[in-house]
């Protein structure tokens, strides 16, 4: 009796043991029992568990199921697989014992279902297999007698599936077959073929006269090669069938760019000839006046019928698919000719209708023949640059998008071939996401269903899985992925682990550099900066590149894709490759079980408050992609092969409500606290883009040495609207910095509430107002105007840089001439001595008493730029002035000068107004600080990033 509760025991254990996360509740009723093992015999599902049969032989059994990819990021998804035994005593699983009651109903390929309680009522199916082994075993005794079953995915059995011997356009007219169909010659016969098969066994060859050049075309993608009927006549007889009330001849055509001669025939159709002038052929010939195809009906003599219908689209060059369709209507024939373009899949029809007329069977199909009607256009033999095939005989009018998108599959997205493939070979499959939302795809090759598939998940990026649903596959969408939220959230000090999540710093996924092909032409992204870029931690990529099956070959596509796995492979974060769950601990709620048994691959995982410092202080946030389970008597353990989500987290579009774009690189400018809630930051090295100032962008995250912090307002360094009034200076700054005054008298300072003025009383005097600059590299503007015209000499007022004092300075100056005209200068005075660096006179600007014009001016490193325009107009894109030097290297301050030239004849006081003075690139950051609980004090350079930006989608 021990032995038998041992055995049972065992049984429960290994059955319960490895069983694969669900997509989902499948609505069956559960039955209660902690796991469900069934097998399909004789198509009804036998509940092998209730039975009593899965059983084992000792208290270490278990059921072990893989699920989706296991061997970590990077790998392919694999064919699940399950291991359990079930007892066997009777031989009923001996698939080649012809006493056992399934003798014959079961072995290689039985499928079989393992579930367990969804909490719902429901069954949660963790694999949906077939069997692909039967090992027996037993004891010395015979009286422990089990099999040791081993159950597959599908993709077992898809992955040794042949590839299929003819092209996707064969199988499309082939299968299944339309019901009217009487002839077909598909033309791909090979080089050296005497004739073109036919593809019915009822019907004949396609023969030739002249040299045909047997599969000298390719430009059908979807079809072998096709020949060529340069030097060729081709002629094809149809079986014997009862008179039709309609026929169709399709085929497909290219016609060479240069068109063809007058007349020429492209296809000769004959019917049985019931009666003398009666219809007995059609010709489709080429007009060289419309460019295009015309259709005439002809009697046996040549005697051309009723009117000929001309069509008016322009074929040369084309990939067509051209329809002859006739139906008989009363006594009249409805003609109608379609034009199909194999490229861009639209469809151009004409029609008419014919009198006194009736149809026959078709004898024979030509193509290339003399022409034999004895009026109007006629053509020699032969068709010069001409390619055919595919050609279909039919008693039925069917739809010319019958072929539906096998026609030409270049640009199927991914998702509707992955979709399309499986219904073609009765595999069922679901998916998660938007099959239109994936990429185009390039011509579908001749390779088994499982090998299309995965190339078409390559290429899109997404998961392939095996349905747990049915028995069948699945694709989740790369677009899926996207921005979802966490369908699972675990504690770590909430004992949710069944494992302590170990993270892993190593090189093993790191690709910042891939060259993607596509056709054969390639392109290659490499991100040189970033802790994880080439230039700091070398090269890191596939040896021989990644090749693609994409509809686009253009640059812009192939950089997209390569830029985009490079972005996957350049995650600077924690990995945490597996993650472990146990079902049986208390911590686990009857929700949280749930939600446990309703992952799917792909979905997002997080656990929160991981263990510091020996983690990362932020949330883990993975995406799953493959489950191990084992399910004992007393436990239910999941393992979670994960991936960072965080490459995906933030994808979206530029238009997208709360899209955050990454700047260039900045840093802060000085060291602060801890406890400092405001931070002054500045473009890292060459760069110059700057944080927005917008309310709307408020707030974001960023991050500054692993600290997390949300920034509430971003201002100017120095911004000043002179809105007070003051006399004898400046004052102090809307931003807090006071003005210093150099030169001139302090009675000729002011603001007066709307603008700062210079009242210059004096020729050759200069007033500077500045304030201490915190770093050299400076973006600076203001708006200036003068009092009046300028007379005698011109007047000088602009924006200094790098202040040391009043002999060693920058200066972008308006130079308001005697003539009106407007001049920006670049000058430099070191050590007292004044030079000119640029001088460049702005012919669009012209200057007014009391006209502002905004000034702005840039220095970076030995490089200074400056512009001016009209304010409140556009600010022009070029720089009026540039010029480069290395005198001047600290940072000292930044300000306004002003000062009229000594032959300057003005009235005096010339006053000189200045408002809106910025300096932009130094930033102040308002923050809330210790997001993510990391609390420290900043250095000064240390790098400022947006802790989640948005990633611009594939």
């Amino acid at each position: 009796m021990a032995g038998s509760v041992a055995a049972r025991t065992m049984g429960w254990q290994r059955r319960m043991g490895a069983v694969a996360g669900p997509l989902g509740a499948s609505g069956e009723a559960s039955t209660g029992a902690a796991v469900t093992v069934e097998l399909l015999v004789a198509g009804q599902w036998i509940d092998l568990s209730a039975a009593g049969y899965v059983l084992v032989r000792d208290d270490n059994g278990q059921i072990r199921i893989t699920y989706g990819i296991t061997g970590g990021e990077g790998s392919q998804t694999e064919r699940a697989t399950a291991t359990l035994q079930l007892k066997n005593t009777d031989g009923r699983f001996s698939p080649r014992n012809p006493s056992g009651p399934y003798y014959g109903l079961i072995g290689r390929n039985t499928p079989m279902r393992i579930s367990v309680p969804d909490g719902l009522g429901g069954k949660s199916y963790r694999i949906w297999g077939e069997i692909s082994d039967w090992a027996r075993g037993w004891d010395s005794t015979g009286t422990d007698v089990w099999v040791d079953v081993t159950v597959a995915g599908p993709m077992q059995r898809l992955a040794q599936g042949p590839a299929p011997e003819r092209s996707v356009i064969y199988q499309a007219i082939t299968d299944p077959a339309p019901a009217g169909l009487v002839a077909y010659w598909p033309c791909e016969d090979a080089t050296g073929a005497t004739s073109l098969a036919s593809a019915l066994t009822t019907g004949s060859p396609m023969t030739w006269t002249g040299t045909l050049g047997l599969a000298s075309y390719d430009g059908f993608n979807a079809s072998d090669p096709l020949p060529d009927l340069t030097s060729a006549t081709l002629s094809g007889g149809v079986p014997k069938y009862d008179d039709p009330t309609a026929t169709q001849v399709r085929f497909l055509a290219y016609i060479p760019a240069a068109g063809l001669s007058l007349g020429k025939v492209l296809v000769a159709i004959d019917q049985l000839d019931y009666s003398a002038g009666s219809s007995q052929f059609w010709e489709v010939f080429y007009d060289t006046a419309t460019r295009s195809l015309t259709i005439r009906t002809c009697a046996s003599d040549g005697t051309v019928l009723g009117a000929e219908l001309p069509h008016d689209l322009d074929v040369r060059g084309r990939l067509l698919y051209v329809s002859v369709e006739l139906q008989e209507a009363g006594t009249s024939i409805t003609r109608t000719l379609r034009l199909k373009d194999v490229r861009t899949l639209q469809t151009y029809t004409v029609s008419d209708t014919v009198a006194l007329t009736q149809l026959t069977r078709v004898t024979r199909v030509q193509f290339g023949p003399a022409s034999r009607a004895v009026s109007g256009a006629a053509g020699t033999a032969t068709l010069p640059g001409v390619a055919v095939g595919h050609v279909t005989v039919e008693t039925a009018i069917t739809a010319i998008d019958a072929l539906g998108v096998r026609l030409n599959p270049i640009g199927e997205t991914a998702g509707r071939r992955i979709q399309r493939l499986c219904g073609e070979e009765g595999v069922a499959v679901d998916w998660v996401g938007d099959l239109d939302d994936t990429v185009q795809l390039g011509a579908q090759g001749k390779a088994n269903l499982l090998a299309l598939v995965q190339e078409s998940c390559l290429a899109d990026g997404g998961l392939l899985y095996e349905s747990r649903a049915v028995l069948g596959l699945g694709y989740r969408t790369r677009a899926s992925l996207y921005a979802q939220d966490a369908a699972l959230v675990l504690s770590y000090p909430g004992f949710n682990l069944s494992e302590t999540p170990t993270p892993t710093e190593d090189d093993r996924l790191t690709q910042n550099i891939l060259t993607v092909t596509v056709n054969g032409v390639s392109a290659t992204f490499e991100e040189t900066d970033g802790p994880l870029g080439t230039a700091t931690v070398g090269k890191y990529g596939e040896s021989n590149g990644l090749t693609l099956n994409l509809a686009h070959n253009d640059q812009a596509t192939l950089l997209d894709h390569a830029a985009w796995r490079v972005h996957l492979g350049t995650v600077d974060e924690e990995r945490h490759p597996q993650i472990s769950v146990n079902l049986a601990h208390p911590s686990i709620t009857p929700d949280m079980r749930r939600a446990i048994l309703s992952l799917r691959l792909g979905d997002r995982v997080q656990i929160t408050s991981p263990p510091t410092p020996w983690c990362a202080p932020d949330t883990i946030d993975q995406l799953l992609l493959g489950i191990e389970e084992t399910i004992t008597k007393l436990q239910h353990r999941l393992t979670f092969t994960c991936a960072p989500s965080s490459p995906y987290n933030g994808i979206g579009y530029l238009d997208s409500a709360g899209a955050r774009i990454d700047i260039d690189g900045s840093e802060l400018v000085s060291a602060v606290s801890a406890g400092a809630t405001s931070i002054d930051v500045i473009p890292s090295g060459t760069n110059t883009m700057l944080w927005s100032t917008d309310a709307a962008d408020l707030p974001f995250t960023v991050r500054a040495g692993g600290e997390v912090m949300t920034v509430t307002a971003v201002t100017p360094y120095v911004s000043d609207t002179f809105t007070r009034v003051t006399a004898n200076s400046w004052g102090t700054t809307d931003t807090g910095q006071a003005w210093t005054q150099t030169g001139g008298v302090a009675a000729g300072r002011a603001t007066t509430g709307t603008e700062a003025t210079h009242s210059l009383a004096a020729v050759n005097a200069s007033y500077y107002d500045t304030v201490t600059a915190p770093a050299a590299d400076v973006d600076l503007r203001a708006d200036f105007a003068t009092s009046a015209l300028a007379t005698g000499g011109s007047q000088y007022t602009g924006l200094v840089a790098r202040f040391i004092d009043a002999s060693n300075i920058y200066y972008a100056r308006l130079t308001f001439t005697t003539t009106q005209a407007v001049q920006v200068v670049l000058q430099k005075r070191v050590g007292g001595t004044q030079s000119d660096l640029a001088t460049v006179t702005a012919t669009e600007l012209t200057h007014a008493a009391a006209a502002y014009f905004t000034l702005r001016l840039r220095v970076v490193g030995t490089s200074l730029y400056a512009k001016a325009w009209p304010r409140g107009g556009v600010e022009p894109g070029a720089w009026h002035a540039t010029a480069t030097d290395d005198s001047l290297q600290a940072p000292g301050a930044v300000g306004v000068r002003s000062i009229l030239d000594s032959a300057n004849t003005n009235l005096l006081p010339v006053t000189v107004s200045v408002d809106n003075f910025q300096l932009t690139n130094v930033q102040t950051m308002t923050v809330t600080r210790a997001v993510n609980g990391v609390s420290k004090a900043q250095v000064a350079g240390e790098d400022i990033r947006l802790a989640y930006p948005t990633i611009i989608a594939l």
